[in-house]
């Protein structure tokens, strides 16, 4: 269908909608709801729903039915030495996600203590609350999107005031995989935060009345004040045990701004920075490159993983350090170290002789 001022427009996928209600009606329904979500589509039906994803009214129903199939796993190292499988949607269900991330979930509302998967969001600004406070805890939710369940994910998203049941069930459906958030699926980090919305609303309420600063990056809660933390911890555990989540307690953390006070790996004792480690390492590894270039680097630091054939790839080598060192000048513009070792970095020519 299409909008233009106080004029609809129907095609061919509404008929079953206009043959429902009638086409005057069917119209005062689409302006209405037009009026109030101005950015969002209206969809009422499978037929609708299918248009809007390009694809048939048959496929998509095959999909919904079949949604678990259209996965695979894919492992993914971690930092510790453990891995992580995420579950892939094929090119087909990633499409539609993405499009339902892009022209339907962008425009639902999420809370501002939720500071990853949004138009804007950084870790610098998940960590900046936090600067200069005394006490510090860390909390970390296990299995988070794994605990996301259907009915949370249609009670936050997908429900009445935006689609009619049948399309928020189809679009539930579409996003969940054996009645759960997949972890590897484009919607699952904003479907997140949507199901999370009223736990960091009603949490940064209650912190705000007690002087605590909250803000969560995904399933990292952190909390920060002058004051002890304690209260804070139970409150968290016992709200989040509501909504059927369990706290890694390996990761529970209370810190005082006597050591060092970090939050998703910033430095935020007295302003945000990268930590000290991390640049000293950075700093060593690009002074080597610099002095006896990329192949050289690529050879004795051991990066097996950038040689091509026995041959090293330069190029890709200078990516990764170009890469690390804009991470540094995001958080730390005025650094003026890493400011000229990217310029030197750029116009560094050193590439293999074959």
């Amino acid at each position: 269908m299409k909008i233009e001022k106080d004029t609809v427009t129907f095609e061919a996928p509404d008929a079953d909608f206009v043959t429902k209600f009638g086409i005057q009606a069917a119209a005062d329904m689409v302006l209405d709801f037009h009026c109030f979500h101005p950015q969002l589509p209206f969809l009422y039906d499978a037929r609708q729903l299918a248009a809007f994803l390009s694809t048939s009214r048959q496929k998509l129903l095959y999909y919904v039915r079949h949604t678990a199939a259209a996965y695979h796993p894919v492992t993914i190292p971690k930092r510790n030495g453990d891995v992580r499988i995420l579950s892939v949607p094929d090119d087909t269900l990633r499409r539609w996600q993405r499009k339902i991330c892009r022209e339907l979930l962008a425009y639902l509302p999420v809370a501002p203590q939720a500071t990853a998967y949004r138009k804007g969001g950084a870790i610098s600004g998940n960590a900046a609350p936090h600067v200069g406070k005394r006490y510090l805890l860390k909390l970390d939710i296990s299995d988070f999107f794994g605990s996301i369940c259907f009915e949370q994910v249609h009670s936050a998203a997908f429900h009445t005031r935006y689609f009619s049941r049948q399309v928020g069930f189809l679009l539930t459906s579409l996003c969940c995989k054996d009645g759960a958030l997949p972890q590897g699926a484009p919607t699952s980090p904003a479907l997140s935060n949507l199901v999370m919305r009223n736990f960091d609303t009603s949490m940064a309420r209650w912190c705000q009345r007690r002087g605590i600063v909250y803000t969560r990056y995904c399933d990292d809660l952190t909390f920060s004040a002058d004051r002890p933390l304690f209260a804070v911890y139970s409150k968290a555990k016992n709200m989040l045990a509501e909504m059927g989540f369990d706290l890694n307690e390996a990761k529970t953390h209370f810190i005082t701004n006597a050591g060092r006070q970090s939050v998703t790996g910033l430095t935020v004792n007295e302003k945000v920075s990268v930590p000290a480690g991390y640049k000293r390492s950075l700093r060593q590894e690009v002074y080597y490159t610099l002095r006896f270039g990329l192949a050289d680097s690529i050879l004795r630091g051991g990066h097996a993983t950038l040689l091509t054939d026995d041959l090293p790839d330069t190029e890709r080598y200078r990516q990764q350090l170009l890469g690390r060192i804009q991470y540094v000048l995001q958080i730390e513009p005025e650094n003026r170290w890493f400011r000229e070792a990217k310029q030197k970095l750029l116009s560094c020519d050193d590439r293999p002789k074959v």
